[in-house]
């Protein structure tokens, strides 16, 4: 019988200590990604009526092993996120999207792109838009045919100056049996930053 309990008790420890082990390594690999305020300029009172601009440099995330498009991202995440922000007041109806310079030099050099990229800089400007914000995805990866993780890079600018007003960088990483986050998580968090910096 004492053995039997003391076999219990052992398997019982070891039982946890497993668990333990393998909660650690599942939040280090799968846990909220970080979020980086890599500047925050001292800001008076709440932005209004911004442009949203969503950027993608292909040329990090199309040479690279994943073999998906981040064009659910788009649908899932970055829309949403546009919606939230323009709930708020912090953006307006206009929303631009764009392929970075070196994408657009690549895509006409392979012949397979023969347009211009708008320039956001003289929209903002003839539109009356005090600020941008600009929303990039600068890396992804990918598990097979599904996304694993994406990076994502906002940044806020003064339209008047181009400076920098806001930056800040996140990590969108797919769970443990695949599927990206819910949005609302990582907005939810995107707004908390905002507030902190009174940007909205």
């Amino acid at each position: 019988m004492k053995d039997k309990i003391k076999t219990a008790l052992g398997l019982l420890v070891v039982g946890v200590f497993v668990f333990a082990i393998g909660g650690a390594i599942y939040r280090g690999i799968f846990g909220k990604p970080d979020f980086e305020v890599l500047k925050s300029a001292k800001i008076s009172s709440p932005i209004k009526n911004a442009l949203f601009w969503h950027e993608e440099e292909l040329e990090k995330v199309s040479f690279t092993e994943a073999v998906v498009s981040p064009t659910a991202e788009r649908t899932d995440f970055i829309e949403p996120l546009y919606n939230a922000l323009k709930a708020r007041g912090m953006v307006k109806n206009e929303e631009i999207k764009t392929m970075s310079e070196l994408a657009t030099k690549k895509m006409i050099e392979l012949d397979a792109y023969r347009g211009t990229e708008p320039n956001v800089w003289e929209i903002a400007e003839q539109n009356g838009k005090p600020y941008i914000f600009k929303v990039t995805i600068t890396n992804l990866s990918s598990r097979g045919m599904d996304l694993k993780s994406v990076t994502y890079l906002f940044n806020l600018y003064d339209v008047a100056t181009k400076a920098v007003v806001w930056q800040a960088r996140t990590w969108r990483t797919a769970g443990f049996f695949g599927g990206m986050p819910d949005a609302e998580e990582t907005i939810t968090l995107i707004e908390g930053k905002l507030k902190e910096a009174k940007v909205i």
